[in-house]
């Protein structure tokens, strides 16, 4: 089976990378029973690509491959199945599980409902995660991409970055009918990805957290001291367990 996992979100910054982590960290230490699969992480950032980019995730023991791509525009999509035939063809016999990393950029491909994205959406077995925000066009951006391609979003996950306040901040999706429409339907879920300490996530840079685990070692060879490493693991398992629903979605 495919699952193609699209982080995404209304601006950079608002967290997609640290979320587009933890879900790979997840899959890679099998959080919750996650299965055993080929995994493949993609950044489409690639004016800054903080997932696979250097010092990023790179084919290891836990990834499959990785690379840089481009889905500013709708075209690009084909290029991106071309690329990834092999491993749809390899779904048939075994788990494969895709995570890429979106841009800000790419709602160009989603708002004009284009018709390729949604075939392609559909072929790769797409689960949308959300990276909500505090302000509201966190919130209009998801409703935007919902209403263009409403069967490539009648299901996903909308995660909650604590980093930017508690729970009870996210006042403008709370209130929202987009929440209502999606979480209220029970066809999204909702998790939060807990805040990581500012000092630990500049000495992590772009290094995966198993990868910091294993090591101790965080960006630009930087030693995490015993703390840093603590933090790290603690991060991992607990935004593992809470992004691990995203398991849930797309049954084909």
């Amino acid at each position: 089976m495919l699952k193609t996992i699209f982080v995404d979100g209304d601006k950079g910054g608002v967290g997609k990378t640290m979320v587009a982590r933890a879900i790979a960290d997840a899959y890679i230490q099998r959080t919750n029973g996650l299965p055993d699969c080929k995994l493949i992480c993609l950044d489409a950032d690639h004016t800054n690509p903080d997932f696979c980019g250097p010092g990023g995730f790179e084919p290891d023991s836990g990834v499959h491959e990785t690379g840089l791509i481009n889905l500013d525009e709708s075209k690009s999509w084909l290029e991106l199945v071309n690329s990834l035939e092999p491993f749809i063809e390899m779904a048939h016999q075994e788990e494969v599980r895709i995570i890429v990393s979106m841009p800000a950029t790419a709602k160009r491909a989603f708002e004009k409902g284009s018709e390729e994205v949604a075939q392609i959406m559909s072929m790769l077995n797409a689960i949308p995660v959300w990276v909500i925000g505090r302000t509201e066009d966190s919130v209009t951006q998801l409703q935007k991409r919902y209403h263009a391609m409403p069967r490539q979003f009648e299901h996903g996950l909308a995660v909650i970055n604590l980093f930017f306040g508690n729970r009870d901040r996210f006042v403008i999706w709370d209130r929202s009918e987009t929440r209502k429409d999606l979480i209220g339907s029970g066809d999204w879920k909702e998790a939060g990805l807990p805040e990581m300490s500012d000092l630990v996530v500049a000495k992590l840079g772009r290094t995966p957290y198993h990868r910091a685990i294993a090591t101790g070692i965080g960006s630009n060879g930087i030693k995490l001291g015993m703390g840093d490493i603590i933090g790290v693991r603690a991060f991992s398992s607990r935004a593992g367990t809470a992004v691990s629903i995203v398991e849930q979605f797309g049954g084909k």
